[in-house]
Order: structure tokens, then sequence, then C-alpha cells
């Protein structure tokens, strides 16, 4: 159910960061580097809050750390999908399809830290009853 949530999320979050990468992309006079920097920032921002609150359902835990954890992989997420988007247009003259490849590549690999390190709680569920009491079969 998780992963539903997350992709539920990143659908919309996509949905910023390419809205934001094709407005800025005629605005910054065919720049589709920093186009693609400022749609993920946008898209980042949305997604930390949707993700701490709907996704992982983590607003109990410390959300300054959670923030720190999450905008550290924003900030090595978006040199690597700008990095994806510079080699792809070297092979394909359209940043459009070369941009929604290169962020499908990062999707699995940022969902997995994300849940993994970044939205992780270090609360575990309650032991079983006759466990907790150190009852013996």
């Amino acid at each position: 159910m998780t992963f539903i949530r997350y992709g539920a999320i990143q659908l919309v979050a996509y949905g910023l960061d390419m809205g934001a990468f094709l407005l800025l992309l005629a605005l910054f006079d065919n720049q589709p580097v920093l186009a693609n920097v400022a749609g993920k920032v946008v898209a980042g921002t949305f997604a930390f809050f949707s993700h701490r609150h709907f996704t992982f359902q983590t607003t109990r835990v410390g959300s300054k750390a959670q923030a720190l954890r999450y905008f550290s992989l924003l900030a090595i997420n978006i040199p690597l999908a700008s990095v994806l988007l510079s080699a792809g247009l070297y092979l394909i003259d359209n940043p459009v399809p070369v941009k929604f490849v290169s962020d499908v590549i990062c999707v699995a690999l940022t969902y997995w830290i994300s849940k993994r390190f970044v939205f992780r709680t270090d609360t575990h569920p309650p032991a079983p009853a006759d466990r907790a009491q150190g009852a013996r079969p």
C-alpha cells in the first residue's frame, strides 16, 4: 500500500516537475538543465510534505531530521537527473522525452532511499502478548 501511495504522490509531483520544466524551458530560452533543476525543486518541496503526511505517515517523527535527509536526497537526485538529461541530449535532440527517461531511472532509487532512510521510523511494532510477558510455549 505504501508503494501505491508513493506512486500517486509521485504522479502529482511529476506533473508539477514536468509542468514547471516546460514553462521554464520556454522562459529560460531553451535551457533544459536549468529548467530541470527549478522544476525538481518545486516538485521536491511538494513531494516532501505529501510523502511525510500521506505516503509514509511519519508526522510523529522529527520533521527537521526528515527534511534534512529528504533535501539531501534531493540535492543528490537533481544533479544525477540533470547529468542523465545532459547525456541524453547528446543522443536525442528533444528535451521532453529525455527528461522523462532520466526521471524514470531515478524513481526506483529515490523510493528505496526515501523509505529506508528519509521517512524511516525508529519504532518497532510491539511484541506479541505471549512474548512480551516472557511466556514460554
